[in-house]
């Protein structure tokens, strides 16, 4: 559970992800209500590819690196997320995600993730946008 200011901080922060942006106060109190947060280490692995995704990640405060064996697809930071294609596909975690800084992360588990996106159908065509725009950067990414 997140304390009252880290609601107040996740809330102020979700409009920004392309996820939860058509979102109304109201579910994103919501989302804030259903979340956790965890803090990890530089160099501690989040994610690993192949793993069963059970969250999704919104970065608090750090960086983090995506990485598919030794090519980093992307660098991510405060505001930015992660870990929501495996919650939409059921399938394993298609890369590694490791903090390059001490890193607190706001988790939402896979079931609530699925609560929000049943209350708010509308969400479903930003989830395709914003997954279509990534894969365009992996795909320039791996052509270079």
């Amino acid at each position: 559970m997140l304390s009252d200011s880290d609601k107040k901080l996740v809330v102020s922060m979700l409009p920004q992800v392309p996820l939860f942006a058509s979102m109304d106060k109201k579910a994103l109190n919501t989302v804030a209500n259903s979340a956790g947060k965890k803090t990890y280490k530089s160099g501690e692995a989040i994610a690993k590819e192949g793993d069963k995704a059970l969250s999704f990640f919104l970065i608090m405060e750090g960086n983090v690196e995506v990485r598919r064996g030794k090519r980093v697809l992307a660098t991510l930071g405060k505001g930015q997320f992660f870990g929501e294609m495996a919650l939409l596909d059921e399938q394993p975690r298609s890369a590694d995600v490791i903090a390059t800084s001490d890193t607190t992360c706001v988790l939402l588990t896979s079931w609530a993730f699925a609560g929000v996106m049943a209350g708010n159908p509308d969400i479903s065509k930003v989830i395709i946008k914003e997954l279509v725009r990534r894969l365009r950067e992996t795909d320039k990414t791996l052509a270079e």
